[in-house]
């Protein structure tokens, strides 16, 4: 079982190492409270200090095989970007979820932000990630979050502003990069790179005609975002409707 963290934090904040070893601290007497076998495990994989620290938090139990695994990344960004970026306090609780020990609210991306946060994605990784395909598809489809191309357009330019591109094109470029695949050839790749995530129930009622239309919908937003920013044109609708 794998899962990943990401956060934003600024160049010049306190020394996040000490904050994740204690925060590690506390989550292990955590664990502990429940049942004393739990082990709680922190590794550092930071390769480049000053663009993003990362560490592997390995939660493992004599009783069980295998581990969980926690991907955990900071990366480092201006305050002015932080600035530009929407958050809302959240608690990381799902509706009927009996148990939380977050005693407060974090900030978190917001769903729209999140969606520009996932255009970047597919303007800046070189692989294709069938996780960012439904990721896109589950906002864009899934929520209520209203997507006014002018506000994602605005907010996709600010967020992609971190990062590189593929083959340093300017982000509309990038962005259509996707859409010289063959969708055919990206639905096939659903299995196994989106279907391991998911349980077999769920995976046998969406592939193959829903995760053919998640790919026919990230190529509609695609290509709206990077037709608004190489025209100027921001009428065109990033919501479709659920199926």
């Amino acid at each position: 079982m794998s899962e990943d963290l990401d956060f934003l934090m600024a160049k010049n904040a306190a020394n996040i190492h000490s904050v994740v070893k204690q925060a590690c601290t506390r989550t292990q007497e955590a664990f502990r409270a429940d049942e004393p076998d739990f082990n709680v495990e922190i590794q550092d994989k930071t390769k480049n200090e000053d663009r993003m620290v990362s560490y592997h938090l390995k939660v493992s139990h004599p009783g069980y095989l295998g581990k969980a695994l926690i991907k955990v990344e900071f990366w480092k960004v201006d305050m002015e970007y932080l600035a530009k970026y929407p958050v809302e306090l959240r608690t990381p609780i799902q509706p009927g979820d009996m148990v939380s020990r977050i005693s407060n609210p974090v900030p978190a991306a917001t769903l729209e932000t999140a969606y520009c946060d996932k255009l970047t994605a597919f303007a800046t990784r070189p692989f294709l990630k069938w996780r960012d395909i439904y990721d896109l598809w589950w906002i864009g489809t899934q929520t209520d979050t209203r997507l006014e191309p002018a506000s994602v357009v605005r907010q996709f330019l600010h967020n992609v502003s971190a990062y590189e591109t593929i083959e340093h094109l300017p982000p509309a470029q990038a962005l259509r990069k996707f859409l010289d695949s063959d969708p055919a050839e990206i639905v096939k790749k659903a299995d196994p790179d989106l279907k391991r995530w998911l349980p077999t129930a769920l995976w046998e009622k969406l592939h193959p005609r829903v995760t053919t239309e998640m790919v026919e919908y990230v190529r509609h937003a695609l290509r709206s975002v990077a037709d608004a920013i190489e025209k100027n044109e921001l009428s065109a609708s990033l919501k479709r409707v659920r199926p």
